[in-house]
């Protein structure tokens, strides 16, 4: 778009995973009546997958299913650039399976930087780093670390760019990934950068603790990648993708929408799987004291649930091998990322324990692994809507939160670019409920449980795992994605064609009756009983439930019709808590509630109160350090008073 003046609605920082999904969800809700820029180090690496070439995964592929029934555009991406699609634990209860695909990395960046391009005609990209907010009454001396129940907040007035250059604007979204003072290293070698090959950002972090906010640091990493004509895949296992593959977006494949395209669109490719052996772990071992985690030389955490090869030759240390799998990142690139080997040990380490390895014994390196330092903001500070305290308009998403992970990052770029643009358009911000979305614990989790280490979405999070399955995404959130704007039309008339059809297809098992009078929907719950079973059966009136059962049409259908009459009983038991739990959420604490008063409570529990500052006594129950007494003393003292809406 063409700038008249330097002026903003809203302002992201940042162009991965979170800052593609919050410009995108900004720009089209506001439409012509707003506008929105990103701020990018390089436009060309938008959506650029910095560690494994894959979306999805346990839980991840729910949230990148609740990611598109809301509007959002990683479905659109991933079901362009998909080379492999499989459903995880397809063998296991509906609870815990999630769809997954393998991506070349290329055209999914690609993709991502074509749908802003093109469906986003409000938005500016600048190719920029920025070094300072700029903000109209917040200060450092009402630190958000703690004791600013009593704080009237700032609010965001613009931002300097590195060039020089100052926006104003009204909201900003900081989406910055691992570049916040990030440090990469690889052995005792360091080197400033968020990325391979990508520079830190200093500035921005001095600018936030300037404005009072807390920083600390948190580590991940990343390992190496090999050539693929130098491995020798002949004697390993091989890990196909579904023979009949299924898309992320709810719309691909349809010929209503001008964001969906054909499916798959393209070649699908196999992975291979390897393992570590004992020379491995004993070359690890004897190189810990190089090894920069155990050298003292990074002193932050990295990520529990994906740990580096030396964390697991040390935690796991009675186990004589752990899995790899060599996965393409390109249909067009001979690079293979080894997933399972993050690593940040020196290089000739590197080399002498990949060549360890079966099938890898003359692997050429393209690209060593190594980890990367980088700061964050702990978690206290910000509300579920993703807004600061402290700064009302500035908005935190991704990395910056402690999360880890492409998915968590477009979860929250999407619901801080939704806040963002309600807040410009005068509207409350949209919180997701812990029993409506997978988003929804992850954001809960976040505000009311600091990370300590880098924070991954898993299924066990969530206590409604059966309401909150990949296959009813659609059915959970498209309404209110109608709602706000942000999701199509066509959207909503899919969704009602959907549920008609269910609503046909129950109505012929209700009628559909063997000789006994055993109905075909009574069949249906049972464990043994599928639906190429019934249509072995002689059912009266004969027919009409045939045709359903041998149509293509309705396969997809037929699934969830099955799920939800076999577990209609623990889906009402959910259903009952969650109501239980929203009578809870609906008692809103007021913003600037002085807790500090309440001195009939423990000082731990003032004390989590005032840092936290929930927005609700539901968010308030699930503060660390908060007892079912205190929880009661607190809505004792709040009976009787007339709270208002929190803004």
């Amino acid at each position: 778009m063409q700038l008249e003046n330097n002026f903003f609605d809203v302002v992201v920082v940042g162009g991965g995973h979170a800052g593609a999904e919050a410009a995108w969800a900004a720009s089209r809700m506001l439409g012509d009546r707003g506008k929105v820029a990103m701020i990018t180090m390089d436009p060309h690496a938008i959506g650029r997958m910095s560690c494994n070439p894959a979306i999805g995964g346990l839980a991840k592929g729910q949230m990148v299913r609740e990611i598109d029934a809301l509007g959002g555009l990683m479905g659109h991406a991933i079901d362009a650039a998909g080379i492999q699609f499989r459903i995880l634990n397809r063998s296991k209860g509906p609870a815990v399976q999630s769809p997954r695909a393998q991506a070349d990395k290329y055209r999914y960046e690609a993709a991502v930087q074509r749908l802003l391009r093109e469906h986003c005609p409000y938005l500016a990209i600048f190719a920029a780093t920025v070094d300072d907010i700029f903000t109209q009454g917040a200060s450092a001396s009402a630190s958000v670390s703690g004791g600013n129940d009593q704080h009237t907040p700032g609010r965001i007035t613009g931002v300097r760019l590195g060039t020089g250059q100052e926006l104003s604007c009204t909201c900003v979204i900081l989406t910055t990934g691992t570049f916040l003072r990030g440090l990469m290293h690889t052995g005792p070698r360091k080197t400033e950068g968020g990325r391979i090959g990508e520079q830190a950002s200093t500035g921005l972090s001095q600018s936030l603790e300037r404005l009072g906010f807390e920083l600390a640091r948190l580590k991940t990493g990343t390992p190496p990648r090999l050539a693929r004509e130098t491995i020798d895949f002949s004697g390993l296992d091989v890990q196909a993708g579904d023979d009949v593959p299924l898309s992320f977006g709810y719309l691909s494949g349809s010929s209503n929408s001008p964001l969906a395209a054909t499916f798959p669109v393209l070649p699908q490719v196999n992975c291979h799987i390897t393992y570590t052996n004992a020379r491995a772990h004993d070359l690890i071992r004897a190189n810990l004291h190089r090894a920069p985690m155990y050298s003292g030389q990074i002193q932050s955490r990295g990520p529990r649930y994906c740990p580096s090869i030396e964390d697991k030759v040390v935690r796991f240390a009675d186990k004589t091998q752990h899995q790899i799998f060599l996965e393409p990142e390109s249909l067009d690139t001979n690079e293979i990322y080894c997933n399972g080997i993050s690593t940040s040990l020196p290089v000739d380490v590197q080399e002498e324990m990949v060549h360890s390895i079966t099938g890898l014994e003359k692997a050429k390196v393209l690209r060593w692994g190594y980890a990367v330092e980088y700061d964050f903001a702990p978690t206290h500070q910000i509300r579920p809507s993703l807004e600061t305290h402290h700064v009302r308009g500035l908005f935190f998403a991704g990395q910056i939160n402690g999360t880890s992970g492409y998915e968590e990052a477009a979860g929250q770029g999407l619901m801080a670019g939704i806040n963002a643009a309600r807040s410009i358009q005068g509207q409350a911000p949209i919180i997701l409920g812990r029993d409506k979305a997978y988003i929804g614990v992850m954001i809960d989790d976040l505000v009311t449980k600091i990370p300590t280490e880098p924070y991954r979405m898993f299924t066990s999070r969530a206590e409604f795992r059966l309401t909150l399955r990949s296959d009813n995404a659609d059915q959970r959130l498209t309404p209110l994605g109608r709602q706000i704007g942000l999701a199509e039309p066509v959207r909503e008339e899919q969704l009602l064609a959907k549920l008609s059809a269910m609503h046909h297809i129950m109505d012929q098992l209700r009628a559909s009756r063997l000789p006994d009078g055993t109905t075909a929907a009574e069949l249906i719950r049972r464990p043994d009983i599928g639906w190429q079973h019934l249509a072995t059966m002689k059912f009266q009136p004969p027919g009409r439930l045939m045709a359903i059962l041998e149509s293509s049409q309705f396969q997809a259908v037929l699934e969830q019709i099955q799920i939800e009459s076999r577990y209609a009983g623990y889906i009402q038991r959910e259903e009952q808590l969650a109501r239980r739990m929203h009578e809870l959420e609906s008692k809103v604490i007021p913003i600037g509630f002085n807790f500090s008063a309440l001195t009939e409570l423990r000082r731990e529990a003032r004390d989590s109160l005032v840092r936290f500052q929930p927005g609700s006594v539901g968010q308030a129950s699930r503060l660390e350090g908060i007892t079912p007494s205190d929880l009661t003393m607190l809505m004792m003292y709040l009976t009787g008073r007339k709270l208002t809406t929190r803004t």
